[in-house]
């Protein structure tokens, strides 16, 4: 992470910023993460930002997870920072886990996604997700009347089956496949796919990964 906290104020300043979540708590440097408001604790809230250039300051996100957060730019006026130093920026920032995420990466038009990858909800059930099979033969003609077998790898663990294997085909190359909560129950997961034809030929394998996005009740 880096450059993610940007504003404009007078030259030679020191300045500093508070983040804090959806929730109101603002990140602390003493727990590495994000607390209650404390004043006594004040100095552990204290981000440094940089100045760059003239009247340009710069400074990192902390290391925190995918989320909307509000920055507060701060101007330390003492030899310490301090809850009376006066405020000078505030805005929002949000954070897919790894870069800003401007609405220009988004979906849009129908899009599945032009940067940000596709999610799933965390530990929710997909009755019928679907899967589109081409031949190995020739990489181009739909796998038909295959027998087809799916392999899960959760949170970058050991591939192993599906919890249920329960593939029904629905034409032109497409089977659909429950995924259980179970399956989906991970911060990230891949997927690889493949089939045998009842009378010969094998499909080309068809990987997918997702992250997932935690929902309301989800673990």
């Amino acid at each position: 992470m880096a450059g993610e906290i940007q504003f404009n104020f007078a030259a030679g300043r020191t300045c500093y910023a508070l983040v804090r979540n959806r929730f109101g708590q603002i990140y602390s440097a003493a727990t590495l993460g994000f607390v209650a408001y404390n004043a006594a604790d004040y100095a552990d809230y204290a981000v440094t930002v940089p100045e760059q250039g003239t009247g340009y300051y710069i400074g990192n996100l902390p290391a925190v997870v995918a989320g909307v957060y509000c920055v507060t730019g701060k101007q330390q006026i003492g030899g310490a920072v301090s809850v009376n130093d006066p405020s000078v920026s505030a805005g929002d920032v949000q954070f897919n886990g790894s870069t800003l995420l401007p609405l220009s990466d988004l979906a849009t038009s129908g899009q599945v996604g032009q940067f940000a990858p596709a999610r799933i909800a965390r530990g929710t059930a997909v009755p019928s997700f679907p899967v589109y099979l081409r031949s190995a033969a020739d990489h181009v003609t739909p796998f038909t009347s295959g027998v087809v077998s799916g392999q899960i790898s959760r949170d970058g663990g050991p591939f192993v089956a599906l919890q249920s294997g329960a593939f029904t085909e629905t034409g032109l190359g497409f089977y659909n496949v429950p995924l259980t909560s179970g399956d989906t129950l991970a911060n990230s997961f891949s997927l690889v796919f493949t089939a045998a034809g009842i009378s010969g030929g094998i499909s080309d394998p068809l990987p997918m990964s997702f992250l997932t996005q935690k929902v309301s009740g989800s673990l």
